[in-house]
């Protein structure tokens, strides 16, 4: 699929994500030279009429204009294969920035949730239902914020034969309750799944996971809302209270529109913008049922009988004799009702033991590499975390000195190791900087606890890719004391706007500045013709070489560019000729 273009127009340039139904890639559209998404439908699903016929149709119903909501163009059958055609925004899945990143700090999860709410609000406000609201259909963009693709596709799936149950697995921790007991997804369902994202932003963990979907779906019925302040206790109250009121059992203890979830978030990351501590609203109160006690049977009074004589005579009322008890009444319902606690008891007591975590063994990490020795322990269902670092000449750095609890200790499954990791000997050599970027000389560095000394500054050059570090004070393999700084220069043509390169600005988006190498040889012609390179990352495409060649030429290019992969595309006097995907060169770690 790679290099091909979809109906003369659509030149497809990456694969990013393969789903249970479609897969996605970007492309460039040759008439707006605009990025977009082409979902390729997949088979068995491709070759059913009833389903595309559903999509073609659904599309206009489920077009909204919003930011924060992506829009579905049309689908384009080539072949006998469809596509669907959306918007592109840049940014990443936000399944992909949740592994790599979660959690995340408040303020960063309250932003990408002011995001799905915004366009939950605009679906809503048109009639929109989206249906199936969580991470696998949100993009985490460069600004911050977020964008909600797959708007309303859901009711398409009947249309499948199998379509719903392909989905399930991906959709199931993020049903609603009254979804998981059959019950047509709505606006009370998706303020549902939003509030399993924002859980899911702060503690790097769904509230309700399973082995299977159909036990995650019981878990979304039965079981209560974890904490997140037992999980994280920095975690504001007026934030724990937002997300539980989003993951209430009963839709209507839920807010009322997703609206009001806007509102109620940008008041929160307001006041926690400007150092306030959010407010904390007054928990409703809880009705009591109380049942009422059974009311006493009147007494009915006793008919008279006439006497022979006609006299009436009073009839005496004659008392029967109480039977005789061995334990009177009131010590048996006594005991009955202590029957009938100690019996909810046990069935605690034993549903208790039954979810309670089990004890594991530390094990002995002493002298392990800390990316080793997490990857070890997450077997074990524990976690690692860095509470110090010391120097040591006998223990290589990042390799941990002591663990607390010590090795051998039991530990309940879920908790914690604090380790002290060892920072190397005291005296480093300075690594060869040269031709990385910031971000990547931030890495090199704090491998040896060394740093940048502030912001690089700038060098006029030509010849070296914009960004790349072309000087550096202290020069390489000087020996230098642990913690100190290195000054950095880097490449910049004479016309770069202030703060454009990369390393010159802050960049909390999650996508670092990397250093690609791309070789072409130019062959398979017998005249010079005009040879096109264009790079495309995760910040977009850009043309990186032009030029007249001949057969035979060499192209070598190192770029800078964003995540960890790009894609360099090469046309010869306009005809594409190869594209190729690349790999981030991998810096070198030099030794202490």
């Amino acid at each position: 699929m790679i290099g091909t273009t979809l109906g003369l127009r659509y030149e497809i340039n990456a694969k990013l994500v393969e789903g249970p139904i479609f897969t996605l890639y970007s492309a460039r559209d040759k008439i707006t030279g605009k990025q977009v998404g082409i979902r390729e439908i997949r088979d068995p699903f491709n070759q059913e009429p009833p389903f595309i016929s559903a999509l073609v149709s659904a599309l206009p119903k489920i077009a909204v204009s919003h930011p924060s909501v992506e829009l579905l163009h049309e689908i384009v059958e080539e072949q006998g294969n469809h596509f669907l055609i959306s918007d592109m925004p840049k940014g990443s899945l936000l399944t992909e920035r949740i592994k790599r990143f979660a959690p995340f700090t408040v303020p960063v999860a309250l932003a990408t949730g002011l995001g799905i709410a915004e366009a939950l609000a605009a679906l809503h406000s048109s009639g929109i239902s989206h249906g199936d609201v969580g991470a696998h259909n949100v993009i985490a963009t460069h600004d911050g914020s977020a964008k909600l693709q797959m708007a309303g596709i859901w009711r398409t799936y009947p249309e499948s034969r199998t379509a719903g149950a392909a989905v399930l697995a991906q959709m199931a921790p993020y049903l609603a309750p009254e979804v998981c007991t059959g019950q047509q997804p709505g606006p009370q369902s998706d303020i549902y799944g939003l509030g399993v994202i924002l859980f899911e932003l702060l503690t790097g963990r769904k509230p309700f996971e399973a082995d299977t979907p159909t036990a995650t779906t019981m878990r979304h019925l039965n079981s209560p809302v974890p904490s997140l302040r037992g999980i994280n206790v920095s975690i504001p109250v007026a934030v724990e209270q937002l997300v539980t009121k989003l993951l209430a059992k009963d839709p209507d203890k839920r807010y009322s529109t997703a609206q009001e979830v806007v509102v109620e978030i940008r008041t929160i990351a307001d006041q926690l913008r400007f150092g306030r501590t959010p407010t904390v609203k007054k928990a409703p109160e809880q009705d009591i049922l109380v049942e009422a006690a059974p009311k006493r049977a009147k007494r009915e009074k006793l008919p008279q009988t006439d006497s022979g004589n006609g006299d009436a005579e009073k009839t005496t009322r004659v008392k029967k004799p109480k039977k005789d008890r061995d334990v009177p009444t009131w010590l048996l319902a006594l005991l009955a009702i202590g029957f009938v606690v100690a019996v909810v008891y046990v069935a605690m007591w034993i549903a208790f033991l039954a979810q309670k975590p089990r004890d594991i063994r530390t094990p002995n990490l002493k002298g392990v590499n800390v990316s080793e020795a997490r990857d070890q322990v997450r077997k074990l269902k524990l976690k690692v975390r860095i509470v110090g670092k010391e120097s040591s000449d006998r223990i290589d750095i990042n390799r941990i000195l002591r663990t607390r609890p010590t090795s051998g200790t039991n530990i309940r499954e879920g908790g914690t190791i604090d380790v002290v990791v060892s920072s190397g000997s005291q005296i480093v050599k300075i690594p060869d900087l040269l031709n990385m970027t910031a971000d990547e000389a931030k890495i090199a560095l704090e491998e040896l606890n060394l740093s940048l000394d502030g912001k690089p500054a700038r060098i006029t050059s030509f010849d070296a890719p914009p960004g790349a570090i072309i000087k550096q004070v202290p020069l390489p393999n000087t020996a230098v004391s642990r913690f100190s700084k290195v000054r950095i220069w880097i490449a910049a043509p004479s016309d770069a706007v202030p703060g454009s390169l990369p390393g010159e600005s802050d960049n909390d988006t999650g996508l670092k500045a990397r250093s690609f190498k791309f070789q072409h040889e130019v062959k398979g012609i017998n005249w010079e013709v005009r040879v096109v390179v264009e790079m495309t990352d995760e910040a977009g495409s850009k043309v990186v070489k032009e030029g007249n060649y001949s057969k035979g030429d060499n192209i070598n290019l190192t770029e800078i560019g964003y995540g960890d992969r790009a894609s360099f595309r090469v046309t010869y006097d306009g005809e594409m000729k190869e594209t190729v995907e690349v790999e981030a060169t991998k810096f070198k770690k030099n030794a202490p």
